[in-house]
C-alpha cells in the first residue's frame, strides 16, 4: 500500500482520453440527453466513428472551465461571447456486449451496471409501483421494462442554438443508413430563467463535490483541483479548500489509486480484465419528476403546525425547507446559518460548504495568497450546539462528512462520494401553492462513480431510505424512496433550550420516471474497440 498526499504520489491523469464531463462538469445552462437503441452493429460503428472527433476529452472542459473562471474573476460577471458546446457518451452492459462481446461486458468490475437498472433493481432501489403493480419501471418514459437503452449521449452548451444544432449533426441520422441506432427518447434540460442554479424545489443545487486528486501534468506541475489550505499532518484527510475533502481519482475513474477509508492514504489501482477498461466511469441516469406544489402544500402546513410549538416559534417556510435540505434556499448551510438565510455565505465559495457535524468546525488554514476576501461568517457550531442540521437532513443523509457511521469511522463517507451533473427539467412552477399544473418538471440526476453498488446506491438505498442509517434520525424526505406509507424525519429544536420534534409526511414528491446505467469508456476505447470494425 502506498500512503502520502504528496503530489508525487498524485498519479497523472489520462486527460485527453477521459471523458470531459466525469471529472470536471460541463457546467452549461441548456443539456439534452438522447437514448439509443442498437440495430446494425456494422451500421452503428460507423456512426461512432463518425461521431468520435466531437467527443470532448477532459483537456479540452478542464481548460475552458478555467479560462471561463478567469474571465470571471477579472470581469466581475460571467463573460459574454465565450461558449463552448460539449458531447460525451456512454453505453449499457448490452450495448458495450452487442459491440464487443458477453465476456467482456461481463468483466466490467460493477455487478449492479451488469444487472442493469431493470425492474429488480428499481425494486431494490425503493422505486414504486404505479397502481400498486410490481413492476416500477413499467411506465418509465426511457429504460426500464418497455424501453431499454444501449447507447445513452449527453450533450450540453451554453447556447441553445448551437446546441440543437449540434444534436441534429450527432444524432444517428439518413446518412448513417437504416440499421443506424435508432433514437427511443431524447429531453432537454435547462438551467432555471427564475432561479439559476437552482432545482424545482426552490433550493440551490450542486455545491458540494468533492474534490478529485491528480495531476494535469507534472512538468509543471498542476493540479486537476486546485488547492487552497495547507496540507494537514499525515495520515489525515486533506481539503483542496474548505468543506472540500480531496479523493483519489480511482473512486471515480477505472485503473487509478482509491483511498483508504478512514485517512488520507492511498491503495494502488485494481488490476482491470481488459485494458480498455482504464479511464472509464460508471454512469447513473435518473429521471427524477417532482411534484412540485405538493411539496410546497406539505411545508406549508407543517410551518403552521410547528409555529405553535415552542421550540419552533416563528417558522417560517424557507425555514422548514432548510431544515429538510440541510441548506436554505440560496446554498447557505444551516450549521453556518442556523436562523435565517444568508445569501452572501452561499456566494462565499470558500465558506459556503465549510461544516462539520460532530465537532465545532474549525477555521480554515490557508496557503500563503489564498482566503483573501473570504466572508467573516458565524463558524458551524454543531459540536456545541448541534444538532443544528437534521440527521435526516438531504445534504446530511448523502454526506454525513465527519460523522461515524453505520458503515465505519469518520470519514469512512469519503468512500461514498459520487460526481453529480444533473440539471433541472420542464418549466418552473410560480405559484405552487395554487396546485399542480399538470405539466412534467424534475431532474436529469447524473452521477459518475468506480462502483454504482458502492457508491449511488448505498447512498440512495441504504442511507436516502433508510430511517436509521447513516446514523438515526428518520428518512430523507427529498430523495428517498420508501415502501412505507408514512416517513419521518427528527427535527431538532429551533429555539434552544426546547424540545425536538419527529415529523411525518405521507408521500413522496420525487417519483422516478427513467434511468439506466451506464459505462463512459475513454475515448481510446470507443476508437479502438468498441467503435472498431
Amino acid at each position: 500500500m502506498a500512503r502520502g498526499t504528496s503530489a508525487e504520489a498524485e498519479p497523472v491523469l489520462d486527460i485527453h482520453d477521459i471523458q470531459g464531463n466525469i471529472l470536471t462538469a460541463f457546467n452549461k445552462d441548456h443539456q439534452r440527453l438522447v437514448a439509443l437503441r442498437l440495430r446494425g452493429i456494422p451500421a452503428a460503428r460507423r456512426w461512432l466513428m463518425r461521431i468520435l472527433p466531437h467527443i470532448n476529452s477532459l483537456a479540452e472542459v478542464n481548460q475552458f472551465n478555467n479560462l471561463y473562471r478567469m474571465q470571471s474573476a477579472r470581469l466581475g460577471h460571467s463573460p459574454r461571447g465565450l461558449t463552448a458546446t460539449w458531447m460525451n457518451i456512454a453505453f449499457s452492459r448490452d450495448g458495450i456486449a452487442k459491440l464487443t462481446s458477453d465476456a467482456d461486458a461481463d468483466l466490467l468490475p460493477d455487478a449492479s451496471f451488469l444487472t442493469g437498472l431493470d425492474k429488480a433493481r428499481a425494486q431494490f432501489l425503493g422505486d414504486q409501483a404505479p397502481s400498486g403493480g410490481d413492476d416500477p419501471t413499467v411506465d418509465w418514459v426511457v429504460g426500464g421494462t418497455n424501453c431499454p437503452v444501449d447507447i445513452f449521449m449527453i450533450l450540453a452548451g451554453d447556447d441553445d442554438m448551437a446546441l440543437r444544432s449540434m444534436v441534429e449533426r450527432l444524432r444517428p441520422g439518413q446518412e448513417d443508413g437504416a440499421e443506424a441506432p435508432e433514437t427511443v427518447w431524447e429531453e432537454q434540460g435547462d438551467a432555471r430563467d427564475d432561479l439559476p442554479g437552482h432545482e424545482h424545489f426552490g433550493f440551490k443545487d450542486g455545491i458540494s463535490q468533492p474534490g478529485v486528486r491528480g495531476l494535469l501534468s507534472k512538468r509543471p506541475k498542476l493540479y486537476l483541483t486546485e488547492r487552497h489550505l495547507k496540507p494537514p499532518p499525515s495520515e489525515t484527510i486533506e481539503f483542496a479548500k474548505p468543506g472540500q475533502p480531496l479523493i483519489w481519482p480511482g473512486h471515480f475513474v477505472l485503473g487509478y489509486p482509491f483511498g483508504d477509508r478512514d485517512d488520507g492514504s492511498r491503495q494502488d489501482a485494481v488490476p482491470l480484465a481488459r485494458s480498455w477498461f482504464r479511464n472509464g466511469s460508471f454512469l447513473v441516469f435518473r429521471r427524477l419528476e417532482q411534484h412540485v406544489a405538493a411539496f410546497a402544500a406539505f411545508v406549508a402546513a407543517e410551518t403552521a403546525r410547528l409555529s405553535q410549538l415552542p421550540g419552533f416559534s416563528g417558522i417560517t417556510p424557507d425555514h422548514l425547507g432548510a431544515l429538510m435540505v440541510g441548506r436554505w434556499p440560496s446554498g447557505a448551510p444551516i450549521s453556518r446559518a442556523p436562523g435565517q438565510d444568508d445569501a452572501d455565505l452561499a456566494k462565499d465559495p470558500l465558506s459556503n460548504n465549510d461544516f462539520l457535524f460532530t465537532i465545532d468546525t474549525p477555521p480554515p488554514q490557508f496557503l500563503p495568497g489564498r482566503g483573501k476576501g473570504v466572508g467573516n461568517f458565524l463558524r458551524a457550531m454543531e459540536g456545541t450546539n448541534g444538532p443544528i442540521c437534521p440527521h435526516a437532513g438531504h445534504v446530511f443523509k448523502v454526506n454525513p462528512r465527519d460523522r461515524s457511521t453505520d458503515i465505519g469511522p469518520d470519514f469512512d463517507t469519503l468512500t461514498r462520494r459520487i460526481l453529480r451533473r444533473g440539471i433541472p427539467f420542464g418549466p418552473s412552477l410560480h405559484q405552487p401553492l395554487a396546485g399542480d399544473d399538470g405539466v412534467s418538471r424534475g431532474l436529469h440526476f447524473l452521477c459518475y462513480q468506480a462502483s454504482i453498488t458502492e457508491q449511488f446506491e448505498k447512498l440512495q438505498q441504504d442511507w436516502a431510505n433508510n430511517d436509521d442509517a447513516p446514523t438515526a434520525g428518520g428518512h430523507d424526505l427529498i430523495i428517498g424512496q420508501t415502501a412505507t406509507a408514512i416517513r419521518s424525519m427528527v427535527l431538532p429544536p429551533i429555539v434552544p433550550g426546547q424540545a425536538g420534534v419527529t415529523m411525518t409526511a405521507p408521500r413522496q414528491w420525487v417519483t422516478p420516471t427513467g434511468g439506466g446505467y451506464f459505462f463512459a469508456p475513454s475515448i481510446p476505447a470507443i476508437r479502438d474497440v468498441i467503435g472498431a470494425g
